[in-house]
């Protein structure tokens, strides 16, 4: 695949950075690549999604496919609301371990696997395609943001991993636990972090002495 320009708006998240946008415990963002539009994740209430896409001019029914990153409440919820005004929209769960292409130049990493509360877990990501390297999406990292990216650049070998975006699921990890993180991201070569969601403004701290911080929230705009 050949590497494309990428848009990632921020449409659901703990914050906002926009003003005029709702914040909600959960997750979601757009994913503009090759010509086509994902939804990567859906939030919990999908009131709240579709007030903050139409305050973004962002049309439920242009999206081309959604990829849930894993199965919790905070990021599923609004799947049934967006499938009822978009049905023919393409939806890539974390199934299988196998990774599936979503559009030119994105992909799924394919599922691992952790151990949540006492049963086993099985999360994604979504790898696109940038200049220069690849941006990778993940909804909570709880496999571990390091392993999701280390499965990302398997796929996509001698690319570099230029930023991870989303909640890397620090929010009760000590610093010490959160500076292992940022030092192994920093050994794979991950040149930034958007920390979202379920990272914690403690890790995210962190995070920023070893990687560059990008901006998150609801309305923050990323583009590479």
């Amino acid at each position: 695949m050949s590497a494309a320009e990428v848009k990632i708006t921020i449409l659901y998240d703990n914050r906002e950075a926009d003003s005029r946008l709702l914040a909600a415990h959960g997750f979601a963002c757009l994913v503009e690549v090759g010509g086509r539009r994902i939804l990567f994740d859906t939030g919990g209430d999908p009131a709240k999604l579709f007030y903050n896409m139409g305050a973004l001019g962002v049309d439920p029914r242009s999206v081309d496919a959604v990829v849930i990153s894993h199965n919790h409440w905070d990021h599923t919820g609004s799947l049934s609301a967006l499938l009822s005004v978009k049905p023919d929209a393409i939806v890539h769960t974390p199934s299988g371990p196998k990774p599936e292409p979503v559009a030119p130049g994105a992909r799924t990493v394919g599922s691992l696997f952790s151990i949540y509360k006492g049963y086993r877990l099985a999360e994604q990501a979504l790898a696109v395609e940038a200049k220069g390297g690849f941006v990778l999406l993940v909804g909570c990292s709880h496999p571990g943001a390091p392993a999701l990216v280390r499965e990302a650049m398997k796929l996509l070998p001698g690319r570099k991993p230029l930023a991870i975006v989303g909640g890397l699921h620090l929010v009760e990890a000590s610093e010490r636990q959160a500076e292992a993180v940022a030092e192994e991201l920093a050994e794979l070569g991950v040149g930034a972090v958007a920390p979202c969601h379920c990272t914690g403004a403690r890790a995210a701290s962190v995070l920023a002495r070893r990687l560059e911080a990008l901006r998150c929230g609801a309305g923050a705009v990323l583009e590479f």
